[in-house]
């Protein structure tokens, strides 16, 4: 048996440095009462979903102690997850996260688009067509009212009530005038 070598790798190219970006918060990012709950919203971005990423989003962001117990923090990821106000960074920060995803999707159609082979060529055709050139529907409604009959069959109606009531209950009673308060100035207890 051969011990076999592996070929040494080339060390790997070193990126040149960014210049610094100074990505700033939202309002509802900034409205969190303490950077740890600022890293806790950053952090759900970065730990794998499933059972107990709530947990690890808030150990990261430094939440609980080295003794805190499994039960402890998975309260205090709880508590945090159902705070008003980190629902609001959340939602602000996945409007984000979505917004920045969209170069990807828009290479993605383009790629799906080009390719007519696609089982879904001329699904995303059409999506880009309602898009662009959005159908148009006309609906053309004819509304022709006339109160007038009505007018005189209510008003008859009214008339025959009165006859009836008249008939069977008397003369109706006048309702007595309605009170008016008068408002006189009153000068404050004390």
């Amino acid at each position: 048996m051969t011990d076999r070598v592996k070929p040494k790798r080339k060390p790997r190219r070193e990126l040149e440095p960014l210049e610094p970006i100074d990505a700033k918060d939202g309002p509802k990012m900034q409205a969190l009462p303490s950077d740890r709950h600022r890293a806790f919203v950053r952090a759900l971005y970065a730990v794998r979903p499933g059972h107990g990423a709530a947990v690890k989003a808030a150990k990261l962001a430094g939440f609980g102690t080295a003794a805190s117990t499994p039960q402890s923090m998975a309260t205090i990821a709880s508590r945090l997850k159902h705070d008003e106000r980190v629902l609001e960074a959340i939602d602000e920060e996945d409007k984000k996260y979505i917004r920045a995803s969209a170069p990807r999707a828009i290479t993605a159609l383009s790629r799906l688009i080009e390719d007519p082979r696609h089982k879904d060529h001329a699904r995303g055709i059409g999506m880009v067509l309602d898009r662009v050139h959005p159908a148009e529907t006309v609906h053309n409604v004819k509304l022709n009212h006339d109160v007038t009959p009505a007018f005189k069959e209510t008003a008859q109606v009214m008339a025959r009530m009165a006859q009836l009531a008249a008939k069977y209950c008397g003369p109706m009673p006048t309702l007595p005038a309605p009170l008016l308060i008068e408002n006189e100035e009153t000068k404050p207890c004390g």
